[in-house]
């Protein structure tokens, strides 16, 4: 039994953390915006549907999103990335994910607005 905890005091804290703590270094930060935006394009997924399944403006809700995803790939992959470029190493990828972190995020934040409570 002392071995398993003396086993669990080597281990480091951000192990036991459900959450990504970047500042390591571009790389760690990197993992970490990929996983958030992953995150947040699950929530934004199940957002989506429980918005699209209670709306009788189904198609005008479709191209509204469209018309988002449109905005986010042009402003982070297109605008943004040849912004990023002028950077060296894995600096212009951390730029672009954490643009499109940046505004998921805020996708996700005004959706959960219009959600029927």
């Amino acid at each position: 039994m002392k071995n398993i905890f003396f086993v669990l005091l080597l281990l480091p804290l951000p192990s036991f953390s459900a959450t990504c703590i970047g500042g390591g270094n571009v790389y760690d930060d990197l993992f970490c915006a990929q996983q958030n935006l992953g995150e947040l394009k699950n929530e934004l997924n199940v957002i989506y549907r429980k918005i699209y399944s209670s709306t009788p403006y189904k198609d005008e809700f479709e191209k509204s999103q469209r018309a988002w995803l449109n905005y986010r790939e042009k402003q982070c992959n297109n605008y943004i990335a040849a912004e990023a470029s002028q950077s060296q190493g894995a600096g212009p990828g951390l730029i672009v994910k954490d643009c499109l972190v940046t505004i998921t995020r805020q996708r996700v934040d005004y959706l959960k607005t219009l959600l029927v409570k």
